[in-house]
């Protein structure tokens, strides 16, 4: 096949012998491989139900996907969490309504703005001086935004982040309840929570009304595999469906969603003990990777710091602000010498993600690469700025709709001072906006978008 590209890529990196510390969970068909999917990718013939109007087997899917969870009702998603987050920002909020949101939310809240036109009310995660990074939201700014913008219709919250670090789901469920507004929370990254007492409490079993998880990146599902929960009867359940059947597809996957049927029924089977072998694997790893001296693992003793409630321990954060080599560096080291590709890395960091899949080999090989590459890193004693990815107190201008269908003008970056942001700007990942329509553009905006096309970042422009 001469002309085949795509296909030949993903081909060419499945068999390079690369061990992913990547989503998806799966780890390139870790215990997937023996499914026949093109057999199972069917539509609503009359045996298989209809996802948007279930009665029967996906209605019952559903429902157990719930018990399993901890919701009251739980939907798929075969678009991403990105539907979930959406539907869930235009289910609870009417056109120019408040929401209280966390800056560092993934981008599709914004997208969930621009669609509802509705204003945002940011909040700030505290920031981990030491190691520049983003921590959790604190408890207190919740209270204090409601507090300066009493008609917001909910909170939205994103916990865990990408570094796996959750804030106080309890404290801020109970803050947005006493003052009669709900809470959502993208919980994304924690769709695993449930499944062992080694990993942070869910935000459903917090207290959430609304919570959005995408099953493939810490679980063994195929990408896309998603769900929406929910908790309680603070708001209507059946316009968040209409919304989700408005933006997800009409021809919605099959494969997806009886391989999260089947997901489903794998971790009934292990939610006691099955991933103890796992969890034992991991802690062992964690333990021995505390012997590296110039790459740092970050741990449990951010708990209870910084705003974070908990860590969430599959998550391999490794802080490089104190060696000669960037976590951009030592992410090509790992894939270019040792054949080990992580999830993400930046100037201070590197982050892997650890599944049930993984086996001991894998953890073993990791440790071995690091323990080699540590040894041969200096001890950098200069002073840096090491703040990874910062956000200045956002000035809305006006609301991300009313931005982003304005005339717009293209400008050098450094004559874009105090202007107003037309096109949300995101470092990928995480993706989250450096900047959002509407927003003033400032001196730290201008800065922190140069560093990273220095960097030769990925930097999506979107709008």
């Amino acid at each position: 096949m001469a002309d085949v590209y795509l296909y030949d890529r993903l081909m060419d990196y499945a068999n390079s012998g690369v061990y992913p510390f990547h989503m998806p969970g799966h780890k390139l068909g870790r215990g997937l491989d023996s499914f026949p999917l093109l057999k199972l990718d069917l539509t609503e013939i009359r045996e298989m139900d209809n996802l948007y109007e279930p009665n029967d087997v996906i209605a019952k899917a559903q429902e157990l996907m719930a018990k399993t969870f901890g919701a009251d009702e739980s939907l798929f998603l075969v678009n991403g969490s990105t539907t979930g987050v959406i539907s869930a920002i235009l289910g609870v909020c009417n056109p120019k309504d408040e929401l209280i949101i966390a800056r560092n939310s993934h981008y599709s809240t914004y997208h969930g703005m621009i669609l509802g036109d509705i204003i945002p009310r940011y909040i700030n995660p505290q920031v981990i001086d030491e190691y520049g990074l983003l921590g959790g939201i604190s408890p207190k700014n919740v209270q204090k935004a409601i507090e300066d913008y009493p008609k917001a219709k909910a909170v939205f919250i994103t916990s865990p982040t990408y570094e796996g670090f959750t804030s106080n789901i309890s404290e801020i469920a109970r803050i947005t309840h006493n003052s009669n507004k709900l809470l959502i929370v993208d919980e994304a990254h924690g769709a695993h929570f449930n499944f062992h007492s080694a990993f942070p409490k869910t935000a459903l079993s917090c207290g959430a009304d609304i919570v959005i998880q995408s099953l493939h990146k810490t679980l063994p599902a195929l990408t896309q595999s998603a769900l929406i929960h929910f908790k309680g009867n603070r708001f209507d359940k059946n316009r968040v469906k209409q919304i989700v059947k408005m933006i997800q597809t009409s021809s919605p996957s099959y494969i997806l969603m009886g391989m999260m049927d089947l997901l489903r029924n794998y971790l009934d089977e292990r939610k006691n003990n099955g991933f103890d072998t796992y969890i034992e694997n991991l802690i062992n790893l964690r333990e021995k990777l505390n012997e590296l001296t110039r790459i740092k693992l970050l741990g449990e003793e951010l708990n209870n710091n910084y705003s974070i409630e908990e860590i969430d321990i599959s998550r391999l954060v490794f802080y490089t602000g104190r060696s000669n080599k960037t976590g951009i560096d030592i992410d090509k080291i790992l894939r270019d010498s040792y054949k080990i590709q992580m999830e993400m890395s930046s100037e201070v960091h590197f982050v892997g993600i650890s599944t049930i899949v993984d086996s001991i080999e894998a953890f073993n090989s990791l440790y071995n690469a690091l323990i080699s590459i540590d040894k041969e890193l200096m001890i950098n004693e200069e002073k840096t700025d090491t703040y990874n990815i910062i956000y200045p107190i956002s000035t809305i201008k006006s609301s991300p709709r009313e931005a982003f269908y304005s005339i717009k003008k293209s400008l050098p970056l450094e004559d874009a001072r105090g202007r107003i942001s037309g096109e949300s700007v995101v470092l990928y990942p995480p993706g989250i906006p450096i900047l959002s329509p509407g927003e003033e553009i400032t001196k730290i905006h201008i800065e922190q978008i140069a560093r990273r096309i220095k960097q030769k970042r990925t930097i999506d422009v979107i709008g």
